[in-house]
């Protein structure tokens, strides 16, 4: 029987100036395997590759992917409309504009990705491994449903590490029920930001090991100039469930709203917006996110669901 409703995250695709350093990166610094190596579907001078997670034993498997595209030439922009319809992709590649390949976050694009770890043991122990490769990192920061540390890929893109503990609902019985203000100490200027800093895992952290392996996706996060015609459109338009509201808290005024695609909450299944009023509208680039993939049951429910969104009338491509 066809649910005909979003299940959860399915994919988060990346655009690189380098597919090679990415590789090294997420292989060997994140202990990530790839899955799949190959080109655009496109246009086949546009490498791709995709990651995957390992499974571990008594834990629910995964099948999160997290993919990047390469958009090689350093010195030209990105095609405006990404890599959507083959025609305007095909004519990108061919006939590449002079300008900045970087993108831009901002109103309309993802912030970042968040990737699953068990416990704040495990995540310290990801600080300690990640500075002693070089990489800087920001946290440990109390997100009040999760505890989290930061990171940049090799392209810039921000990359979050999160805890499964203390979960989503945990602050209050029923869910979507008003907004609810963050705790000061978590907020921007409420917070101790040289003793997060200071904390670290002891030891060295030579090996990825089971106890603080990447497990998945916890959430992803994009950024919204409007944040009631984004829970509009997530709500009451693609399906979603609101869960929650609350503070923005790196920046002052902003909001920061929570959306499930299943009842349990559990990591891989949230998207999160920051709603931040007037900000202006980002740019596809590399070191920024191209897509996000959402999951359905099957393809007659992905075929169900596209005459939906027609009927809507929201614009969206073909199957």
């Amino acid at each position: 029987m066809n649910q005909m409703v979003i299940r959860g995250v399915s994919s988060q695709t990346f655009v690189a100036a380098n597919i090679r350093r990415i590789e090294e990166f997420y292989g060997k610094v994140l202990g990530l395997p790839v899955v799949k190596r190959t080109v655009h579907h496109h246009d086949a001078r546009l490498p791709v590759v995709t990651f995957g997670f390992h499974q571990y034993a008594d834990e629910q498997p995964r099948g999160e992917s997290i993919t990047y595209i390469e958009w090689n030439p350093i010195f030209y922009m990105m095609p405006e409309t990404g890599f959507i319809e083959q025609g305007a992709t095909q004519d990108g590649v061919a006939n590449p504009l002079v300008g900045d390949p970087k993108g831009r976050w901002g109103a309309g694009t993802n912030h970042h990705l968040a990737l699953h770890v068990p416990n704040r043991d495990g995540l310290l122990k990801w600080k300690r491994r990640l500075a002693d490769h070089g990489v800087h990192v920001t946290g440990p920061y109390n997100r009040h449903y999760f505890h989290a540390i930061y990171l940049r890929d090799p392209d810039g893109a921000i990359i979050e590490i999160a805890t499964t503990e203390p979960g989503f609902g945990h602050d209050e019985a029923v869910l979507g029920s008003g907004f609810r203000p963050q705790p000061k100490e978590n907020l921007i200027g409420g917070r101790d930001e040289l003793q997060v800093a200071a904390e670290t895992w002891p030891q060295p952290v030579p090996d990825v090991t089971a106890d603080y392996a990447l497990r998945g996706f916890h959430h992803i996060t994009s950024i919204s100039s409007d944040a009631e015609r984004t829970e509009n459109f997530f709500v009451k338009r693609v399906g979603l469930r609101l869960i929650k509201k609350t503070d923005y808290l790196d920046e002052r005024g902003g909001t920061h709203f929570y959306y499930a695609c299943d009842e349990d909450l559990s990591p891989g299944s949230v998207l999160t917006f920051f709603g931040l009023p007037g900000y202006k509208p980002g740019r596809l680039g590399t070191g920024l996110s191209h897509h996000f993939s959402l999951e359905v049951e099957n393809d007659a429910a992905l075929v169900e669901e596209h005459a939906r969104f027609r009927r809507l009338g929201i614009e969206i491509s073909t199957i």
